[in-house]
């Protein structure tokens, strides 16, 4: 009885215990989440599409690449094995970072790039990473084509096609930036005429130095026709 005692009783000192740890690590996480939840709500469309290229082409990367029947045998590999490996480790290296870009000021923790480069280092990252897909794709197909039996899977369509839909978001954010460049290299703020107040009556819109407009001439005397017609 006293061992069944003492078990019970550590037991229950354990889960107090992780009750405590789980309450204070609930504590410290929550503000963080909810900065998350508010900075991801206000984050524009484009940046919520770069993103989700960025997460569907990482999910493309643990799906098979390429399978078949070898030695007899039904194998598959995914984005990190067989001949392209090391292209599908590199692809997710460069795609972890482009979200942890994002990510890392949302959740309070450093600034990986400033916001003047964010959007040409990402642009330049995602088409690296679609231009090592695309040639992970022509050694498959030619491996493919020379193998009887194997054949392409659909994970690295997938991989290809969040690629291409991060690169083509992070081209349109990146001209965004370089027409509003362009146009503050232009406009001066000095340069910028004022704003005009409205008007509301005739008054408020004539000058206060303005001289009173001059009376009207007095009206043209009648001219008299009986002398015509008596004639």
């Amino acid at each position: 009885m006293i061992p069944r005692k003492i078990a019970a009783r550590s037991r229950g000192a354990a889960m107090s215990c992780f009750r405590s740890h789980s309450c204070t690590l609930f504590a410290i996480l929550r503000p963080m989440y909810e900065k998350f939840i508010r900075m991801l709500r206000a984050m524009e469309l484009e940046e919520k599409v770069l993103h989700i290229g960025v997460l569907v082409c990482i999910l493309g990367l643990f799906v098979p690449w390429i399978g078949g029947q070898w030695s007899g045998n039904v194998q598959q590999w995914s984005g990190f094995g067989s001949y392209t490996g090391f292209i599908g480790h590199v692809v997710l290296l460069v795609q972890l970072f482009v979200l942890f870009i994002t990510i890392s000021p949302l959740l309070g923790g450093p600034v990986l790039i400033r916001k003047a480069n964010r959007h040409f280092v990402r642009l330049s990252l995602s088409c690296i990473c679609t231009i090592l897909l695309v040639m992970s794709f022509t050694v498959l197909f030619r491996l493919t084509s020379q193998l009887s039996g194997a054949e392409i899977r659909f994970g690295i369509y997938v991989s290809i096609v969040g690629s291409a839909i991060t690169s083509l978001y992070a081209f349109l954010k990146y001209q965004e930036e370089k027409r509003s460049q362009n146009q503050a290299l232009f406009i001066h703020p000095d340069e910028q005429a004022p704003p005009r107040p409205k008007v509301t009556a005739v008054a408020d819109a004539l000058p206060e130095d303005r001289p009173p407009l001059p009376p009207p001439p007095p009206p043209l005397p009648v001219e008299d026709h009986h002398l015509f017609s008596h004639q």
